[in-house]
């Protein structure tokens, strides 16, 4: 009898065992983890926001095609997201936490100065980083070689943008205004250049502390110089919007330049008919245009709806896709080698192929070139006024 219990014991055993390998994967995917460390509340949200939804949707698109071999291994993504308010030691903390609690092996970060603070941790532990970041002449450098900037360049934007302005608005003075951080000082920085370039004279530089509601008394400053127009630089969507309506209920009559990815349906709601006659650099079309670009549009409306829509997604969308030509064209996940590969690579975005330079300004070419679009807002509606090309004798 005892025999009988031990060979029925030892067949149930069997096919208990049999039926665990028949439901395990083949060749299971291993996960890469991506850390997005954005806004997602604050000002700085509606950069933040699409920024970190860009990447999920793109590395859910991946995954849905099996992921990605490399190696005789199949990859898939896993995107882990951190609130760091647009605050430096936010950052520090989600970084440190990204890091060594939950093991990403790459980073994405939103903002110069959140970049900044980050900055240590990610070249201590050999973390290559993408990220959507201002003061690219503070943070692209020999001693932070895994560091890149996946955002259209603001020395690109200047070097567009400046020119047509000029000829549409005989613009000869300027007075630039920037957050008081890493990224606002150097969006100064790039302003002053492309001015001198263009023959602007420089009135004044302002800088205001981020998160600011009223900024009367600085645009009081401004409007009383009369300049022909007003740069907002690195400032963020909702105070962009703000300075705007500010500047114009003031009494301010010369033109407005939102430049650094201002929120149309922002401006729109504060500042209305304030708005009218400013220029908005952004980066890709509002609506989608291409069979590309609509597809990815409506698997974003499918996850978070209609109103929750922003066409910034553009210059995010694509990151992915330039991380895993990386690590393909270097077979593994060596941040050394991936960021090698990526100084050569280039991949398909929404906007078409992308790849990354600055060598003529950074000495590596570690910086998005990307197309500026430019708009304007008449009658309180954006109005599209063309997609202006990449100026390569400033960022090659």
């Amino acid at each position: 009898m005892k025999k009988n219990y031990w060979i029925s014991g030892i067949i149930i055993l069997s096919v208990l065992v049999g039926v665990f390998f028949l439901h395990q994967p083949v060749n299971a995917a291993e996960k890469i983890r991506v850390g997005v460390l954005s806004a997602q509340s604050g000002p700085a949200a509606p950069w933040g926001i699409p920024n970190a939804r860009s990447i999920i949707l793109e590395a859910e698109e991946i995954n849905k095609k099996g992921g990605f071999k490399v190696g005789g291994k199949t990859y898939e993504l896993e995107v882990m997201v951190y609130d760091h308010k647009y605050i430096p030691a936010e950052s520090a903390k989600a970084a440190n936490k990204a890091i060594f609690a939950d093991k990403c092996n790459f980073l994405a970060i939103q903002g110069g100065a959140p970049t900044m603070a980050a900055i240590p941790l990610m070249n201590e532990n050999k973390i290559l980083s993408l990220n959507f970041a201002g003061g690219a002449d503070q943070l692209i450098k020999k001693e932070n070689p895994l560091l890149f900037i996946y955002n259209p360049s603001i020395e690109i934007m200047y070097a567009s943008v400046f020119p047509v302005i000029k000829k549409r608005e005989n613009i000869k003075t300027l007075v630039i205004v920037n957050p008081n951080d890493t990224s606002g000082k150097s969006g100064t920085a790039a302003s002053k250049a492309a001015a001198a370039r263009e023959g602007f004279k420089v009135l004044a530089e302002e800088f205001f502390e981020r998160g600011s509601k009223d900024l009367t008394a600085l645009l009081t400053r401004i409007v009383n110089q009369k300049p022909d127009l007003i740069d907002t630089s690195y400032t963020d969507p909702t105070t962009s919007a703000l300075i705007c309506k500010q500047a114009r209920e003031l009494g301010y009559k010369g033109s407005v330049l939102l430049a650094w990815g201002p929120d149309p349906a922002q401006v729109k709601k504060m500042a209305g008919p304030h708005a009218e006659k400013a220029y908005m650099s952004l980066a890709g079309p509002l609506d989608p245009k291409t069979d590309f670009q609509k597809k990815i549009y409506k698997a974003y409306l499918d996850k978070w709806g209609e109103k929750e829509w922003n066409s910034t997604i553009w210059s995010n969308y694509g990151l992915v896709a330039s991380l895993v030509k990386g690590i393909e064209t270097a077979q593994g996940l060596d941040p050394f080698k991936i960021a090698a590969a990526l100084e050569k690579a280039s991949w398909d975005t929404p906007v078409g192929k992308l790849r990354y330079g600055g060598s003529k300004l950074f000495g590596a070419k570690r910086h998005l070139l990307y197309p500026i679009t430019l708009y304007q807002f008449q009658k309180e509606e954006p109005v599209f006024l063309g997609t202006l090309p990449i100026r390569e004798d400033v960022l090659d």
